[in-house]
């Protein structure tokens, strides 16, 4: 299994139960895909640089991921037909990232 961080960036138009249910989505297909989440943080309600399908802000989720590198193809078909699922980014990784991010808007 190889290592990746991914970024989702969320409709800003949708609820906080939507949000879940879109990320239990999500963490479906990794599972049937025989993939699964390392850690998650939540960045929050953020500004876009630029807009995108009108707009200006969206929710930002960030995963560190443990799957096969050939069905991040699946994943990233499976994001691309979700109306919530505004954008998305997947980077292999030979480590993951310690955490929190400096981003990461749950801070204990």
């Amino acid at each position: 299994m190889s290592k990746f961080e991914a970024v989702l960036l969320i409709s800003p138009e949708i609820t906080s139960p939507q949000i879940k249910k879109e990320l239990d989505d999500f963490d479906n297909i990794l599972t049937n895909n025989k993939g699964k989440i390392i850690n998650i943080e939540n960045w929050g309600l953020r500004d876009l640089s630029y807009k995108i399908e009108n707009f200006n802000k969206a929710f930002y989720r960030f995963f560190q991921l443990e799957i096969d590198g050939y069905k991040i193809e699946i994943l990233k078909k499976n994001l691309s037909q979700n109306d919530n699922i505004i954008r998305h980014l997947f980077v292999k990784v030979k480590k993951h990232q310690e955490l929190p991010t400096i981003l990461d808007n749950e801070k204990k």
